[in-house]
């Protein structure tokens, strides 16, 4: 009974386990293919962008990755970071991301990046608005910045393709065996054996061998016992025939 629980908890782990990474390698190429794509990428009312000008340093820098929370334009005020698709020709329906210097009377923003000289010319409707800046996500910049988003993405999807024929292979040919369960117990064992010290491995060792002559020993009474109780009994025997 012990056994089955730990073989479904040990197997309700890997699930949970397979699972959260799936989730997070979903996450990741979503992200680094908006990123190539030029787009914003979405979450569940969180957008995620990679920022390719300096407009915004020192707060946000070139190559930074920024969470941005999607929010009711009436609640940003002066001084809020907002992420938009901008209107100005040459960067027409990109997404930038500024701070907002005044509140318009028709509703519109006036926005203007920390480092530049002056305000954005085209101001910010509201429906043209993504969401607020909320911070920095250090963890895409940090696996960007081992190569190229394009490169990235190969060995996003190469790597995991490759631990999962592994793991496959390997169930494979344990099933072929019919030697699944007994495998993982074995693997258990020497695992807990390499972990061992070598004086636990000399106790251990002397311990086994107390056993086998404990059981010896617990054998060869048992073959006197038996011997005691025939020979007990051929003597009755003798009696009775007098």
């Amino acid at each position: 009974m012990k056994k089955m629980i730990k073989s479904k908890l040990k197997l309700a782990a890997k699930i949970t386990l397979i699972s959260l990474i799936a989730v997070m390698f979903f996450i990741v190429v979503y992200v680094f293919v908006c990123n190539i794509r030029g787009k914003v990428a979405s979450i569940g009312g969180y957008s995620i962008m990679k920022v390719l000008t300096g407009s915004m340093e020192p707060s946000i820098h070139v190559d930074d990755y920024i969470l941005i929370k999607k929010t009711d334009v009436s609640q940003l005020e002066i001084g809020d970071v907002i992420t938009f698709y901008s209107d100005d020709p040459q960067i027409k329906d990109m997404p930038n991301s500024h701070r907002i210097i005044a509140k318009n009377n028709d509703g519109s923003f006036t926005v203007k990046g920390d480092a530049n000289p002056v305000e954005d010319t085209y101001k910010v409707r509201p429906d043209r608005v993504i969401g607020k800046y909320v911070r920095k996500i250090w963890i895409f910049r940090f696996i960007g910045s081992f190569a190229s988003s394009r490169k990235l993405l190969m060995i996003l999807f190469i790597l995991p393709t490759v631990c999962i024929c592994i793991y496959e292979s390997r169930t494979l040919v344990r099933i072929i065996r019919g030697t699944d369960g007994d495998d993982e117990d074995n693997d258990d064992e020497d695992s807990n054996d390499n972990t061992l010290s070598d004086e636990q491995k000399k106790q251990k060792l002397i311990r086994e061998a107390i056993e086998k002559e404990k059981e010896k020993l617990r054998q060869q009474d048992k073959i006197n016992e038996s011997e005691v109780i025939v020979s007990g009994s051929g003597k009755d025997n003798e009696k009775e025939d007098d």
